[in-house]
């Protein structure tokens, strides 16, 4: 299990303010993987697209408890621009004689 935007996105769809799934990250149950989601009765849920499927609700708690947070980006470096390298390559010249 996943949490984070970019996990859920890769299978289903951003859902509506009024929608009653909330979106949380990704689950895999054997070879099924698909978007975790909470339903407005606190049902979690598998959702893959438009298809939904109900999952256990003691073994998902459990998983978040363990689950990885989603990544953060590296903090930007303010570095001082690099100076362009310049290469000159003598070419041999051949004289006919």
């Amino acid at each position: 299990m996943r949490l984070g935007q970019t996990e859920w996105q890769r299978y289903t769809y951003a859902r509506e303010a009024g929608d009653p799934l909330q979106l949380l990250g990704s689950v895999r149950r054997g070879a099924r993987i698909g978007a975790l989601a909470l339903t407005a009765e606190g049902e979690y849920v598998q959702v893959n697209g438009d298809h939904v499927s109900p999952l256990s609700s003691s073994q998902i708690r459990k998983a978040l408890g363990k689950a990885q947070p989603p990544p953060r980006p590296p903090p930007a470096r303010a570095s001082a621009p690099r100076a362009p390298v310049v290469v000159v390559v003598k070419r041999r010249r051949i004289v006919n004689r």
